[in-house]
């Protein structure tokens, strides 16, 4: 976020209102501290050049030019002077903008001067309702035997070894298993909704999850055959609206097997001697996740609160912004696992339009919420120091097995450390929401659980 500061330069701008409550800057900054600051980019260069015949530091000004990278002092001469170039022009402009400017065109003139033109979006004018006193209830939900010994399974379940059914036993639920399946529509072959070879887990699929219930009760080697419907609304239009045939053949199928869960099980998998102890920490542990899900619950709702009490317009050029980006996370998360999101789309039944209007509702909220919490932040001048990033930085560290380094490096990235700042900032201002609330306490029971109290 940029506010207007008093110009350290004197520079020529020009404004061009544009749409979503984006302005267009057209900066100039002129040729004299463009000049001087070529002057200190290239006295720097020359400490370091090594020129035949002088000592470093020592060759003449007119010599040393012609020996440097003409195409990287240009490069540093303008990096070194955007960002000052772009708070003159904001502050003669007399703007209050948001996030990060989009730059364009720069270059330096025949004159000497460096033009560029920048994009940036106008904060809105926000109106804080009510943001201390709110009224939050903390959910408190007791640890069951039953959470505790599915939490246990669950750790048994990674030890879990897979061999051969048992001579004459059918497939089961949790069982692993390789088929083949083709796809018929109107008695004819459709060769893209066939597969060979694909693994899953029965009971657990959810790429095809008709498998699930298609396979309990065969055999290896057998075939089953079931049909399925697909809705109007199906992506693939050939096959929105219509019946097809799956005939499916069970090629492997394996069985889990698991350890006993005793007191060998608690040495195995803790530095723990016995189950019942194993069965302590494993309470202990989730009596903190819950305890954190409580916490998280109650700043939502205070944040909710604020949010409905709050008005402004929300920029649209942000909420695009923050689409794009939420794109190319999920984009390149699915490419992780050699995907795509038309395929992922196609699989779910939804076309892209759909989705994308979904991320920018969500989007928009994010947006309104952020700007209203930077907005107390202003009004109760909230800082992040030093300390706090460092401190943030440590604690990164350790919970991502990295060294201190590796998170100073990863901070160099674009964007990387603003985002960490970003985080902490808002990181106070919702402490400073909990703090002022008035919050009460309710047991819910597992019973409970299953439907949510409204204002949770």
């Amino acid at each position: 976020m940029t506010t207007p500061a008093k110009a350290a330069l004197e520079v020529g701008v020009e404004t061009k209102e544009l749409e979503k409550g984006q302005v267009e800057l057209a900066v100039r900054v002129p040729p004299e501290p463009v000049a001087a600051a070529r002057a200190r980019i290239v006295q720097a260069a020359a400490r370091r050049a090594n020129i035949p015949g002088f000592r470093k530091g020592k060759a003449p000004r007119a010599l040393l030019e012609r020996y440097l990278d003409q195409d990287y002092i240009q490069q540093q001469l303008i990096e070194s002077l955007l960002e000052e170039g772009y708070e003159a022009a904001v502050a003669r402009a007399e703007l209050n903008t948001l996030g990060r400017p989009e730059v364009q065109d720069a270059e330096i003139g025949e004159d000497g001067s460096l033009t560029f033109r920048v994009t940036v979006t106008r904060r809105p004018e926000i109106t804080l309702g009510e943001y201390k006193g709110l009224k939050a209830t903390r959910y408190l939900s007791p640890v069951t035997e039953a959470q505790v010994e599915a939490e246990l399974e669950r750790v048994r379940g990674r030890l879990a070894k897979y061999g051969d059914l048992p001579e004459g036993a059918t497939i089961e639920k949790g069982d692993l298993v390789i088929v083949d399946y083709e796809m018929y529509l109107a008695g004819e072959k459709w060769e893209q909704g066939g597969a060979t070879g694909y693994p899953l887990e029965v009971g657990a699929d959810e790429l095809f999850p008709q498998l699930n219930e298609a396979l309990p009760g065969a055999r290896p080697g057998e075939q089953r055959e079931f049909e399925v419907t697909y809705p109007e609304s199906h992506a693939d239009k050939g096959l929105a609206g219509k019946t097809v045939t799956f005939q499916v053949t069970v090629q492997q199928a394996r069985r889990r097997q698991l350890p006993e869960l005793d007191d060998e099980f608690a040495k195995q998998v803790s530095d723990l001697s016995t189950l019942a102890e194993l069965g302590d920490r494993v309470r202990r542990n989730l009596e903190a996740v819950g305890r954190g899900f409580a916490e998280d619950d109650v700043e939502n709702q205070l944040i909710r609160q604020m949010s409905e009490a709050g008005s402004l317009d929300v920029p649209e050029g942000m909420v695009q912004r923050e689409v794009e980006r939420r794109v190319s996370e999920i984009s390149a998360a699915l490419e992780r696992r050699q995907d795509s999101i038309d395929d992922h789309l196609r699989r779910h039944g939804r076309t892209y339009e759909d989705w994308r209007a979904d991320l920018e509702a969500e989007a928009r909220q994010e947006v309104r919420k952020a700007l209203l919490l930077d907005e107390i932040g202003l009004r109760e001048s909230i800082k992040v120091s030093d300390e706090e990033v460092h401190e943030e930085m440590h604690h990164l560290a350790e919970r991502e097995s990295l060294s201190e380094e590796q998170i100073r490096a990863r901070l160099q990235e674009p964007g990387e450390s603003s985002h960490l700042i970003n985080r902490l900032y808002h990181r106070k201002i919702i402490k400073l929401l909990v703090d002022n609330a008035e919050i009460s306490e309710e047991v819910v029971t597992a019973k409970q659980e299953e439907e949510p109290p409204a204002q949770a």
